[in-house]
């Protein structure tokens, strides 16, 4: 188990995959540098993304339309349909549309 996975605290709720890292953490995403605490997954109306009582900053939303459990683990790197986290830095390539890795 990485550390990531060590520190950071996974939710399902619902159609909505969560995953807290515990601290604000620098990324870079396909649309540019972002920071971000939670990391959101999930098409999600207003009321059902309200309800998880997240804030407004701090959030990296990708409103793709997964199953929640379909997630993997591979060392440091969360794999969804479409969507790859890189925990541990940059990749040598992006395998994905959507992406994020983190800075620093």
């Amino acid at each position: 188990m990485s550390t990531w996975t060590d520190r950071a605290r996974l939710y399902i709720r619902g159609r909505a995959f969560l995953l807290d890292l515990g601290e604000e953490v620098a990324f870079y995403t396909e649309s540019g540098p972002k920071r971000a605490r939670y990391l959101l997954v999930g098409k999600l109306s207003l009321p059902e993304r309200l309800r998880l009582g997240l804030p407004r900053e701090g959030v990296l939303h990708y409103p793709l339309p997964v199953d929640p459990l379909a997630f993997e683990w591979e060392g440091e790197t969360l794999i969804l349909p479409g969507l790859r986290v890189y925990l541990g830095g940059p990749p040598a390539f992006v395998e994905t549309p959507y992406y994020a890795w983190r800075l620093g």
